[in-house]
Parts: structure tokens; C-alpha cells; sequence
């Protein structure tokens, strides 16, 4: 189980690094469209992020039961 806790971390600290880049590809977009195509990626990986969180904790609770 510990193998498949440390994988579920590795997609959280995927998906904030998703986040970040999506986050700084917005920011540099001229074009007021293709900002916001990059912050509706760097929110649809802020979900992923929070899923993968939920099942983290629930499974780590499972454990320590």
C-alpha cells in the first residue's frame, strides 16, 4: 500500500506543477482566449489535484486503522 500512496503523491505534485505552468502560460497569452483556454487547464488540474487528495487521505486513514 505504501508503494501506491507514494504514487498517488507523485500525481499530486504532478498536477500543482501542471497548475503552476498553466498558471504562468495564461499570464503570458496576449491573446485573451488562449489565457483563458490555459486557466481552464490549470483548473481542471486543480480537480485532478483534489481527487487524487480525497483518495489519498482515504486510503492513508485506512491504513493507520
Amino acid at each position: 500500500m505504501q508503494e501506491i500512496l507514494a504514487g498517488i503523491q507523485a500525481a499530486i505534485e504532478d498536477e500543482r506543477r501542471a497548475q503552476e505552468h498553466y498558471r504562468m502560460l495564461s499570464e503570458k497569452a496576449e491573446d485573451p482566449q488562449v489565457s483563458q483556454f490555459f486557466e481552464q487547464l490549470r483548473r481542471d488540474e486543480e480537480n485532478h489535484e483534489k481527487v487524487l487528495l480525497s483518495r489519498y487521505t482515504a486510503l492513508a486513514k485506512g491504513l493507520s486503522q
